[in-house]
């Protein structure tokens, strides 16, 4: 990795794959412009990502910002490693191996994860564009994700006006509780089980959008987000059809083990992809 100016630039491109990266599943605030030309956002911050055959620039006014959250320090390659062997990980680590968990808000992954149950992407996206408009700051370009303040100073009916459907109260409840003292940070200190069941304790988070919000948003490995794709992974896996997420999801930790997070991305992103 090198930087310079306010450009990022990386020539190993072994463990970074900006398509695999973005389309995984774990952000929703980034446009694709070309083939290998991403725009990202993050809190009130934009980076542009342009990947070929031979490197990837991210070019930011906030480079440090952006290294950061593309978890640029981490070496995916002796992750791979650990994780290589177990079952149905070769052929799903050749397939993504380019992505990366993104180090992401915290904030910003509670409220789109709770946009994105029972969602579809581009309505997720449009859902979050709009409320990013309504609530967030102007930067020129684009608008930063709003704050809680911001949206706890907002009802029910505001939400359902950009089109949150059913989720526009959780939205409302939800912000007020952040806003009122809900601790979004201490969560940090808790294992997966504990923060996941602290995060159910708020207005339109179940155990899978806890588990996101802790993998994307706190890098919690000792989650395993289970989805329809996952329960696919699972009759892969062990062999039998499930329909209990609590089971799936502790059968697959103790399975795939401390890097389980990892393991999770790289399995969701093959079978849904192929």
């Amino acid at each position: 990795m090198l930087i310079e100016k306010n450009s990022i630039i990386l020539t190993q491109l072994e463990d970074f794959d900006i398509r695999h990266i973005l389309e995984c599943g774990q952000i929703f605030r980034f446009e694709k412009l070309n083939e290998g030309e991403y725009v990202v956002y993050s809190k009130d911050k934009k980076c542009t990502v342009t990947q070929n055959d031979s490197s990837a620039v991210i070019k930011s006014d906030d480079c440090e910002y952006f290294a950061n959250y593309f978890d640029l320090a981490r070496d995916y390659s002796q992750i791979k490693q650990k994780l290589k062997g177990k079952p149905f990980m070769d052929e799903a680590i050749e397939y993504g191996h380019g992505i990366r968990i993104l180090n992401q808000d915290k904030w910003e992954m509670l409220i789109s994860f709770i946009i994105s149950a029972n969602n579809h992407i581009p309505r997720i996206k449009g859902i979050i564009s709009r409320l990013c408009e309504s609530l967030g700051k102007n930067m020129g370009s684009y608008y930063a994700f709003p704050t809680h303040e911001a949206m706890a100073s907002k009802d029910e009916d505001f939400y359902k006006a950009l089109g949150a459907g059913y989720r526009a109260k959780y939205l409302a409840v939800t912000s007020k509780a952040v806003a009122d003292g809900f601790d979004l940070e201490s969560i940090s200190e808790m294992d997966g089980s504990m923060a996941n069941k602290k995060l159910c304790s708020l207005m339109g988070v179940g155990s899978k959008v806890a588990d996101c919000i802790l993998l994307f948003g706190y890098h919690k490995q000792d989650v395993f987000p289970v989805d329809t794709w996952i329960k696919k992974v699972y009759k892969d896996v062990v062999g039998e059809n499930e329909d209990n997420n609590k089971v799936i999801r502790e059968k697959l930790i103790s399975i795939y083990g401390e890097y389980s997070g990892y393991a999770q991305q790289y399995l969701f992103f093959n079978k849904r992809e192929n």
